[in-house]
Protein backbone atom coordinates (compact mmCIF):
# COMPACT_ATOMS: atom_id res chain seq x y z
CA UNK A 1 0.00 0.00 0.00
CA UNK A 2 2.87 2.37 0.82
CA UNK A 3 4.44 1.81 -2.62
CA UNK A 4 1.05 2.33 -4.34
CA UNK A 5 0.42 5.56 -2.44
CA UNK A 6 3.88 6.87 -3.34
CA UNK A 7 3.39 6.02 -7.01
CA UNK A 8 0.01 7.75 -7.15
CA UNK A 9 1.55 10.82 -5.56
CA UNK A 10 4.35 10.75 -8.10
CA UNK A 11 1.91 10.25 -10.95
CA UNK A 12 -0.20 13.24 -9.88
CA UNK A 13 2.94 15.35 -9.45
CA UNK A 14 4.33 14.52 -12.88
CA UNK A 15 0.99 14.85 -14.69
CA UNK A 16 0.28 18.20 -13.06
CA UNK A 17 3.48 19.71 -14.39
CA UNK A 18 4.21 17.87 -17.63
CA UNK A 19 1.04 18.63 -19.60
CA UNK A 20 1.41 22.44 -19.41
CA UNK A 21 5.09 22.11 -20.34
CA UNK A 22 4.36 19.94 -23.37
CA UNK A 23 1.64 22.32 -24.55
CA UNK A 24 3.93 25.27 -24.00
CA UNK A 25 6.73 23.69 -26.03
CA UNK A 26 4.38 22.70 -28.87
CA UNK A 27 2.87 26.20 -28.92
CA UNK A 28 6.32 27.82 -28.99
CA UNK A 29 7.41 25.73 -31.95
CA UNK A 30 4.33 26.66 -33.99
CA UNK A 31 4.73 30.35 -33.23
CA UNK A 32 8.39 30.50 -34.19
CA UNK A 33 7.65 29.64 -37.80
CA UNK A 34 4.41 31.58 -38.11
CA UNK A 35 4.23 33.65 -41.26
CA UNK A 36 2.20 36.42 -39.64
CA UNK A 37 2.34 38.75 -42.62
CA UNK A 38 1.21 35.96 -44.94
CA UNK A 39 4.14 36.60 -47.27
CA UNK A 40 7.19 34.47 -46.61
CA UNK A 41 7.98 33.74 -50.25
CA UNK A 42 11.57 35.01 -50.14
CA UNK A 43 12.30 33.12 -46.92
CA UNK A 44 10.91 29.91 -48.40
CA UNK A 45 12.88 30.34 -51.64
CA UNK A 46 16.03 30.84 -49.56
CA UNK A 47 15.24 27.71 -47.55
CA UNK A 48 14.91 25.69 -50.78
CA UNK A 49 18.30 26.98 -51.89
CA UNK A 50 19.87 26.02 -48.57
CA UNK A 51 18.20 22.59 -48.65
CA UNK A 52 19.56 21.90 -52.16
CA UNK A 53 23.04 22.52 -50.83
CA UNK A 54 22.68 20.12 -47.91
CA UNK A 55 21.12 22.03 -45.01
CA UNK A 56 19.15 19.52 -42.97
CA UNK A 57 17.78 22.38 -40.87
CA UNK A 58 16.29 23.93 -44.01
CA UNK A 59 14.84 20.57 -45.08
CA UNK A 60 13.17 20.16 -41.70
CA UNK A 61 11.75 23.67 -41.66
CA UNK A 62 10.40 23.23 -45.18
CA UNK A 63 8.73 19.97 -44.17
CA UNK A 64 6.93 21.84 -41.39
CA UNK A 65 5.85 24.59 -43.76
CA UNK A 66 4.45 22.22 -46.39
CA UNK A 67 2.84 19.98 -43.76
CA UNK A 68 0.95 22.80 -42.06
CA UNK A 69 0.41 25.18 -44.97
CA UNK A 70 2.00 28.02 -42.98
CA UNK A 71 3.17 30.49 -45.63
CA UNK A 72 2.47 28.15 -48.55
CA UNK A 73 -0.37 25.83 -49.58
CA UNK A 74 -0.11 22.53 -47.71
CA UNK A 75 1.62 19.78 -49.73
CA UNK A 76 1.81 16.68 -47.49
CA UNK A 77 3.78 14.54 -49.98
CA UNK A 78 6.37 17.27 -50.46
CA UNK A 79 6.58 17.75 -46.69
CA UNK A 80 7.24 14.05 -46.21
CA UNK A 81 9.96 13.98 -48.89
CA UNK A 82 11.74 16.90 -47.25
CA UNK A 83 11.55 15.40 -43.79
CA UNK A 84 12.71 11.96 -44.93
CA UNK A 85 15.78 13.52 -46.56
CA UNK A 86 16.73 15.23 -43.31
CA UNK A 87 15.97 12.14 -41.20
CA UNK A 88 18.14 9.93 -43.43
CA UNK A 89 21.00 12.32 -42.67
CA UNK A 90 20.31 11.77 -38.92
CA UNK A 91 19.16 15.33 -38.32
CA UNK A 92 17.88 15.04 -34.77
CA UNK A 93 14.92 17.47 -35.02
CA UNK A 94 13.81 15.69 -38.22
CA UNK A 95 13.91 12.31 -36.48
CA UNK A 96 11.84 13.62 -33.59
CA UNK A 97 9.37 15.40 -35.86
CA UNK A 98 8.88 12.33 -38.06
CA UNK A 99 8.42 10.22 -34.94
CA UNK A 100 5.68 12.61 -33.85
CA UNK A 101 4.01 12.37 -37.28
CA UNK A 102 3.95 8.57 -37.13
CA UNK A 103 2.71 8.67 -33.55
CA UNK A 104 -0.20 10.97 -34.37
CA UNK A 105 -0.91 9.79 -37.91
CA UNK A 106 -0.19 13.26 -39.29
CA UNK A 107 0.90 13.38 -42.98
CA UNK A 108 1.72 9.65 -42.74
CA UNK A 109 -0.37 6.70 -41.60
CA UNK A 110 -0.18 6.09 -37.87
CA UNK A 111 2.59 3.61 -37.03
CA UNK A 112 3.55 3.38 -33.32
CA UNK A 113 6.47 1.01 -34.02
CA UNK A 114 8.00 3.37 -36.57
CA UNK A 115 7.41 6.31 -34.22
CA UNK A 116 9.23 4.50 -31.40
CA UNK A 117 12.15 3.55 -33.68
CA UNK A 118 12.67 7.13 -34.88
CA UNK A 119 12.37 8.47 -31.35
CA UNK A 120 15.00 6.01 -30.12
CA UNK A 121 17.37 7.14 -32.90
CA UNK A 122 17.03 10.71 -31.67
CA UNK A 123 17.67 9.55 -28.10
CA UNK A 124 20.76 7.63 -29.22
CA UNK A 125 22.02 10.86 -30.78
CA UNK A 126 21.54 12.51 -27.36
CA UNK A 127 18.99 15.01 -28.68
CA UNK A 128 17.62 16.85 -25.64
CA UNK A 129 13.92 17.12 -26.65
CA UNK A 130 13.90 13.39 -27.45
CA UNK A 131 15.55 12.60 -24.11
CA UNK A 132 12.89 14.69 -22.39
CA UNK A 133 10.00 13.06 -24.24
CA UNK A 134 11.13 9.53 -23.34
CA UNK A 135 11.92 10.65 -19.78
CA UNK A 136 8.34 11.85 -19.33
CA UNK A 137 6.96 8.47 -20.43
CA UNK A 138 9.25 6.57 -18.09
CA UNK A 139 8.54 8.85 -15.13
CA UNK A 140 4.84 8.04 -15.48
CA UNK A 141 5.50 4.29 -15.30
CA UNK A 142 4.65 2.56 -11.98
CA UNK A 143 7.89 0.54 -12.02
CA UNK A 144 10.51 2.28 -9.81
CA UNK A 145 13.31 0.92 -12.03
CA UNK A 146 11.78 2.49 -15.12
CA UNK A 147 11.24 5.71 -13.20
CA UNK A 148 14.95 5.77 -12.37
CA UNK A 149 15.75 5.35 -16.07
CA UNK A 150 13.43 8.26 -16.79
CA UNK A 151 15.15 10.38 -14.17
CA UNK A 152 18.54 9.64 -15.75
CA UNK A 153 17.23 10.75 -19.16
CA UNK A 154 15.73 13.88 -17.61
CA UNK A 155 19.08 14.72 -16.05
CA UNK A 156 20.79 14.30 -19.44
CA UNK A 157 18.27 16.65 -21.07
CA UNK A 158 18.71 19.11 -18.20
CA UNK A 159 22.49 19.09 -18.67
CA UNK A 160 21.85 20.20 -22.24
CA UNK A 161 19.92 23.20 -20.90
CA UNK A 162 16.52 22.17 -22.21
CA UNK A 163 14.22 24.57 -20.35
CA UNK A 164 11.39 22.13 -19.69
CA UNK A 165 13.84 19.48 -18.46
CA UNK A 166 15.66 21.84 -16.10
CA UNK A 167 12.35 23.15 -14.73
CA UNK A 168 10.89 19.69 -14.12
CA UNK A 169 14.10 18.31 -12.59
CA UNK A 170 14.35 21.29 -10.26
CA UNK A 171 10.78 20.80 -9.00
CA UNK A 172 11.33 17.08 -8.50
CA UNK A 173 14.47 17.77 -6.45
CA UNK A 174 12.58 20.35 -4.42
CA UNK A 175 9.61 18.06 -3.68
CA UNK A 176 11.52 14.78 -3.37
CA UNK A 177 9.12 13.07 -5.80
CA UNK A 178 10.97 10.29 -7.69
CA UNK A 179 14.25 12.23 -7.36
CA UNK A 180 15.98 12.45 -3.99
CA UNK A 181 15.11 15.69 -2.27
CA UNK A 182 17.96 18.20 -2.56
CA UNK A 183 16.82 21.76 -1.89
CA UNK A 184 20.29 23.20 -2.51
CA UNK A 185 20.57 21.55 -5.94
CA UNK A 186 16.99 22.56 -6.80
CA UNK A 187 17.77 26.14 -5.83
CA UNK A 188 20.77 26.23 -8.16
CA UNK A 189 18.65 24.98 -11.05
CA UNK A 190 15.91 27.54 -10.37
CA UNK A 191 18.61 30.19 -10.19
CA UNK A 192 19.83 29.25 -13.70
CA UNK A 193 16.27 29.51 -15.00
CA UNK A 194 15.60 32.86 -13.33
CA UNK A 195 18.81 34.29 -14.77
CA UNK A 196 17.65 33.51 -18.31
CA UNK A 197 14.31 35.17 -17.66
CA UNK A 198 12.17 32.10 -16.89
CA UNK A 199 9.43 33.77 -14.83
CA UNK A 200 7.63 30.59 -13.60
CA UNK A 201 10.83 29.67 -11.69
CA UNK A 202 10.82 32.79 -9.54
CA UNK A 203 8.32 31.63 -6.87
CA UNK A 204 10.12 28.28 -6.65
CA UNK A 205 13.45 30.04 -6.15
CA UNK A 206 11.89 32.16 -3.43
CA UNK A 207 10.60 28.99 -1.73
CA UNK A 208 14.11 27.51 -1.85
CA UNK A 209 15.56 30.67 -0.35
CA UNK A 210 13.04 30.51 2.50
CA UNK A 211 13.75 26.83 3.16
CA UNK A 212 17.52 27.28 3.05
CA UNK A 213 17.37 30.41 5.22
CA UNK A 214 15.94 28.28 8.01
CA UNK A 215 19.13 26.22 7.92
CA UNK A 216 21.53 29.18 8.12
CA UNK A 217 21.78 29.20 11.92
CA UNK A 218 22.57 25.48 12.02
CA UNK A 219 24.81 25.43 8.93
CA UNK A 220 26.84 28.59 8.46
CA UNK A 221 28.02 27.48 5.00
CA UNK A 222 24.45 27.73 3.73
CA UNK A 223 24.42 31.48 4.38
CA UNK A 224 26.67 32.18 1.41
CA UNK A 225 24.43 30.22 -0.95
CA UNK A 226 21.30 31.95 0.36
CA UNK A 227 22.89 35.35 -0.23
CA UNK A 228 23.87 34.37 -3.77
CA UNK A 229 20.39 33.02 -4.51
CA UNK A 230 18.73 36.15 -3.14
CA UNK A 231 20.98 38.30 -5.31
CA UNK A 232 19.94 36.29 -8.38
CA UNK A 233 16.27 36.57 -7.40
CA UNK A 234 16.53 40.36 -6.96
CA UNK A 235 18.44 40.86 -10.20
CA UNK A 236 16.55 42.65 -12.96
CA UNK A 237 16.75 40.57 -16.14
CA UNK A 238 16.80 42.64 -19.30
CA UNK A 239 16.25 40.56 -22.41
CA UNK A 240 17.94 42.04 -25.45
CA UNK A 241 16.36 41.08 -28.77
CA UNK A 242 18.93 40.45 -31.50
CA UNK A 243 19.28 42.95 -34.31
CA UNK A 244 18.00 40.38 -36.82
CA UNK A 245 14.74 39.72 -35.02
CA UNK A 246 11.79 40.12 -37.38
CA UNK A 247 8.44 40.69 -35.73
CA UNK A 248 6.60 39.61 -38.87
CA UNK A 249 8.38 36.28 -39.23
CA UNK A 250 10.74 34.31 -37.02
CA UNK A 251 11.41 32.29 -40.14
CA UNK A 252 13.39 35.18 -41.60
CA UNK A 253 15.79 35.15 -38.68
CA UNK A 254 16.35 31.38 -38.92
CA UNK A 255 17.07 31.62 -42.66
CA UNK A 256 19.60 34.42 -42.09
CA UNK A 257 21.33 32.41 -39.38
CA UNK A 258 21.67 29.44 -41.73
CA UNK A 259 22.99 31.64 -44.52
CA UNK A 260 25.66 33.16 -42.29
CA UNK A 261 27.24 29.78 -41.52
CA UNK A 262 28.52 29.63 -45.11
CA UNK A 263 28.14 25.86 -45.08
CA UNK A 264 25.39 25.58 -47.66
CA UNK A 265 26.32 28.11 -50.31
CA UNK A 266 27.14 27.33 -53.98
CA UNK A 267 30.88 26.86 -54.41
CA UNK A 268 31.46 25.76 -50.86
CA UNK A 269 33.28 22.44 -50.56
CA UNK A 270 32.62 22.25 -46.83
CA UNK A 271 29.08 20.93 -46.64
CA UNK A 272 29.59 18.43 -43.83
CA UNK A 273 27.34 19.28 -40.94
CA UNK A 274 29.28 20.63 -37.98
CA UNK A 275 32.33 21.71 -39.99
CA UNK A 276 33.20 25.23 -41.01
CA UNK A 277 35.05 26.54 -44.06
CA UNK A 278 38.61 27.75 -43.57
CA UNK A 279 38.30 30.57 -46.12
CA UNK A 280 40.04 28.70 -48.92
CA UNK A 281 38.74 27.54 -52.32
CA UNK A 282 36.21 30.34 -52.46
CA UNK A 283 34.49 29.12 -49.31
CA UNK A 284 33.55 31.82 -46.82
CA UNK A 285 32.16 31.06 -43.38
CA UNK A 286 30.65 33.74 -41.20
CA UNK A 287 29.95 32.79 -37.59
CA UNK A 288 26.80 33.97 -35.84
CA UNK A 289 27.36 37.35 -34.26
CA UNK A 290 26.57 38.74 -30.83
CA UNK A 291 22.90 39.54 -30.44
CA UNK A 292 21.75 36.97 -33.00
CA UNK A 293 19.27 34.30 -31.94
CA UNK A 294 20.93 30.91 -31.88
CA UNK A 295 19.54 28.49 -34.46
CA UNK A 296 19.31 25.68 -31.91
CA UNK A 297 17.07 27.85 -29.78
CA UNK A 298 14.81 28.31 -32.79
CA UNK A 299 14.45 24.55 -33.24
CA UNK A 300 14.31 23.59 -29.57
CA UNK A 301 13.11 25.16 -26.37
CA UNK A 302 16.57 25.59 -24.86
CA UNK A 303 18.29 28.07 -22.57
Amino acid sequence: MKHTTRFLGSLIFVCAFLLPLQLQARSAQSQELACVSGNCNKDIRDLHKLARHGSTEAMTLLSMIYATGDGRPAEPERALRMLRRAAKLNHEPALLLMSDWYERGFVVEQDPAQAASLLQKAVDLDYAPALYKVAVTKLLDPDPGIQRDGLALLERASEKKLLDAVFLLARMKLSGEIAEQDISAAANLFKQLVLVGHQPSRPYLQSCITLLSAQVSAQAEVAEQVADLQQSYDMEIIQVIGRDFKTESMLTNVVQQLQRTGLFEPGSIMRIRGQRCDGSFGCVSISPRAGDRDLKQSLTNSM
